[in-house]
């Protein structure tokens, strides 16, 4: 009786073991995200293997998918389906699973499990084979034993992953710029706008919107997640009216006023909120969100969580090609020089591409007295250009426009009635 539950015990063990080296789940959402993401492909596609699929019917999906995107074909279910049926190897329940699994767009770790999974069979496979085949030589099963080890290793280590081609022959290419005559921002990437409190980070986000979306009929999209909905559209109407000279009837640049998907948790990106954010927002060309820290969540001088945030905002901006702005606070005091006064982890910084700093107009900075005739007009000092933004610049300070004259007059007063000295008693 013993004998028989130790027996028992022994085949679950194996039973256990042989069901943790696959992942059925996991290859059906990488094929569902490469038809309905086909862009993943480019990225993912070529560090996969038909052999790192479990189940043959879905290594059959994968090199299907991977022949039509080498012959430059629609990835979709009837050109699938198509090809498969040619080749005689259709399985219509298996393309019905993927067609029906939930795509994702950061599928990174999915495609390294199913890897780490094939590796694991692998093993698995070399084991069964060094104890069932009959080896003449000892040396002759470490060689097979060796050649085949490295084989395995090698199985994570794809070329294709790292994106290795030659220089030489590197496609050429240039970096595309929106806002080209008011404030250049580079698309592909993220960028970073950084002021002291009050100094008109939401006018300027809102013209920014505005304007990219007047002059090139292309969807906007601003977060303002600290002002209530009708007081943007306020400023909007004034920046339209008053500063752009036109009527207030621009269509392409959508608002939200509501509290921000934080991205951090437990000190660890959440995946899960930012595909959701993501999803919502695709189709947009420029996406601002203000401010940072309100989106982030973590340790603002954590500069690991502060890596771990901004690298899917990168990914996201390369991938689709559109420009992602934060609007984010600086430190407080800190002195004017060309180096960047944002506040918290550098790692912000870091992985921006540009960073602009507004500042309001002094006639004397030391003293903080403002140049009151130019109230509406704001600094904009480029303290990060990693694309070329001085060539269209031409200078790394300039001058703009954020705020209608009318309502400068506003601050004007404010700022008399606050420099007035109280009467000696």
């Amino acid at each position: 009786m013993e004998s028989l539950k130790a027996t028992t015990s022994i085949w679950k063990i194996q039973e256990v073991a042989l069901m943790i080296k696959y992942n059925t789940a996991f290859e059906k959402t990488i094929l569902s995200s490469f038809i309905f993401q086909p862009e993943l492909i480019a990225k993912h596609g070529h560090s996969l293997k038909k052999e790192d699929f479990y189940l043959p019917a879905f290594a059959n999906i994968f090199e299907t998918i991977m022949d039509l995107e080498a012959d430059d074909k629609p990835i979709d279910e009837e050109f699938i389906k198509g090809r498969m049926l040619a080749k005689k190897i259709f399985d219509e329940t298996a393309l019905l699973d993927v067609i029906l699994a939930n795509p994702i767009a950061n599928i990174e770790p999915y495609v390294e499990e199913v890897k780490r999974l094939a590796q694991f069979r692998a093993l698995h496979n070399l084991g069964v084979h060094l104890i069932n085949e009959e080896f003449s030589e000892v040396t002759e099963a470490i060689n097979y034993a060796e050649v085949s080890t490295k084989n395995i290793i090698d199985m994570n280590l794809s070329g294709d992953e790292f994106g290795i081609s030659s220089l030489v022959d590197a496609p050429d290419g240039q970096t595309e710029f929106i806002l080209k005559e008011w404030l250049p921002l580079p698309r592909g990437t993220v960028s970073l706008v950084v002021a002291p409190g009050g100094t008109g980070k939401s006018w300027t986000a809102l013209q920014m919107a505005l304007r990219h979306s007047r002059n090139s009929k292309l969807k906007s999209l601003v977060w303002l997640s600290e002002d209530p909905i009708y007081e943007s559209k306020k400023r909007a109407k004034n920046i339209c009216e008053d500063i752009l000279h036109t009527v207030f009837d621009v269509r392409g640049v959508d608002v939200v006023s509501r509290n921000p998907i934080q991205m951090m948790q437990n000190k660890k990106f959440s995946h899960a909120n930012f595909y959701k954010f993501r999803k919502n927002f695709a189709g947009y060309d420029l996406v601002i969100i203000d401010p940072l820290l309100a989106f982030y969540g973590g340790d603002e001088n954590d500069n690991s969580q502060a890596r771990a945030f901004m690298q899917p905002f990168m990914d996201w901006a390369s991938e689709e090609n559109i420009c992602i702005v934060f609007l984010h606070h600086s430190k407080k005091n800190s002195e004017d020089s060309m180096r960047s006064s944002a506040r918290g982890a550098g790692a912000f910084v870091d992985a921006a591409r540009t960073v602009y700093q507004i500042d309001k107009i002094y006639t004397n900075k030391h003293t903080g007295v403002l140049d009151m005739d130019n109230a509406h007009m704001r600094e904009f000092m480029l303290t990060k250009d990693n694309y070329g933004v001085i060539r269209l610049l031409n200078d790394y300070k300039v001058q703009r426009e954020i705020t209608p004259k009318s309502s400068a007059r506003v601050v004007e007063v404010e700022y008399k009635y606050e420099r007035l000295e109280m009467p000696k008693i």
